[in-house]
């Protein structure tokens, strides 16, 4: 249980099972200290063995009045625990800032204008008091084309607001996943934050991902599946450069073949990552977590434990570069699939965060996708770690 007794830090967990009681505790911790109000908002990652609508109800419940948003995870973590089925919350308190939340349903025939309608009402209920804004992303887990959502964003941020986020996840089953806020929960949904500041916040993202495979030329594409990749199948192409030793008919092949995802160049020098879905199209291709578009350039990609943990330093570290004075709160977004690589030394990835940050409370939660867009990228990511500095 939460000491009441305990330093006001603007972050908790709990890994109580019921539903409702695990809701209430984690807010209630990452309250502490503080007497919430309409103004404020708590975000909160749960695992997805709860009750979410329970869950989500009670959590609201306690931080009444200010609004409780959030999404399911595969395993959330603060700067003090790891919480691998549980759920984890974090204050974001209206001290100099504002926040918008707009929570909607996914049209599937208009991805984009989804997200856009709820980008541009979140920002119209922050306002533009303050000088900086950032605009924070949760989706659901299984919306076709992730790319489709950093596109409606994008129609409002433009490139003068950086956004952040991360892909609701459901402990890798790929079977449903959701969001709530606004008084409702929903498995279809877009979350979208309008974070106005009067001071700067920093977003980054980055992996610990090297290519090792030769540069490969897109030639056939549709949506998320890429059917030939320099003129052949696909899963051939990919399976040549992979190093072979992999069998697609393997039942555990999606779990393999997270040690081996494609980059994208970009207009920065490094790689946006993307990992296979959860099933092989017939054909011979290959279906990505998110579309890349014919005569892109992709490479496999490999890395190791150091390098994974590195990526998720620098991230941290790039993150509170932007910043004016030390960070008040981290929120991380990692990718699920960095907890089976990572084994046993998931927890270090979390510490390397925590060893740039002079102290800041951490809250964060493992996802089917990362989004950061600061520039010279499409905003969305895998296998990476995401990052909004406070």
């Amino acid at each position: 249980m939460t000491d009441p007794r305990a330093t006001p830090r603007g972050v908790g967990h709990s890994h109580l099972a019921e539903s409702e009681a695990a809701g209430r505790e984690s807010v209630r911790a990452a309250l502490t200290g503080h007497q919430p109000t309409a103004e404020d908002v708590v975000v909160l990652f749960a695992s997805i063995d709860y009750d979410i609508e329970a869950l989500y109800r009670a959590a609201a419940a306690e931080a009444a009045p200010a609004g409780v948003f959030g999404c399911t995870s595969t395993g959330g973590f603060t700067d003090a625990e790891q919480v691998q089925s549980g759920c984890v919350a974090a204050l974001l308190a209206a001290e100099e800032s504002s926040f918008g939340v707009c929570h909607v349903e996914r049209d599937d025939d208009d991805i984009a204008g989804s997200a856009r309608r709820a980008a541009d009402a979140a920002r119209e209920a922050a306002g533009d008091r303050h000088a900086h804004s950032v605009l924070l992303l949760l989706t659901d887990g299984l919306t076709p084309d992730q790319r489709e959502i950093a596109r409606g964003a994008y129609d409002v941020t433009t490139a003068v607001v950086p956004f952040v986020g991360g892909v609701a996840a459901d402990s890798l089953k790929w079977e449903r996943t959701y969001t709530f806020g606004n008084d409702r929960v929903l498995s279809n949904g877009i979350v979208a934050v309008w974070i106005n500041s009067a001071r700067p916040m920093g977003v980054s993202v980055d992996h610990g991902w090297r290519p090792i495979g030769k540069p490969m030329l897109v030639t056939r594409a549709e949506g998320t599946v890429v059917h030939e990749l320099d003129g052949i199948p696909a899963l051939e192409a990919y399976l040549s450069e992979q190093g072979g030793g992999l069998d697609p008919n393997d039942p555990d092949f999606f779990l393999k073949v997270m040690g081996s995802p494609v980059g994208l160049p970009n207009a920065r020098g490094r790689y946006d990552v993307r990992q296979l879905h959860a099933y092989l199209p017939e054909g011979g291709g290959i279906n990505l977590n998110v579309g890349v578009s014919e005569q892109s350039i992709v490479q496999v990609m490999s890395t190791d434990d150091e390098a994974l943990i590195e990526g998720a330093r620098r991230a941290a570290e790039e993150a509170v570069h932007e910043l004016s004075d030390k960070a008040r709160l981290v929120l991380v977004f990692s990718c699920g699939s960095r907890v089976p690589l990572l084994g046993d030394r998931v927890r270090d990835e979390v510490d390397a965060i925590s060893s740039v940050l002079d102290g800041a409370p951490v809250c964060g939660f493992y996802t089917f996708g990362e989004f950061a867009r600061t520039t010279g990228s499409t905003g969305v990511h895998n296998s990476s770690v995401s990052i909004l500095a406070l």
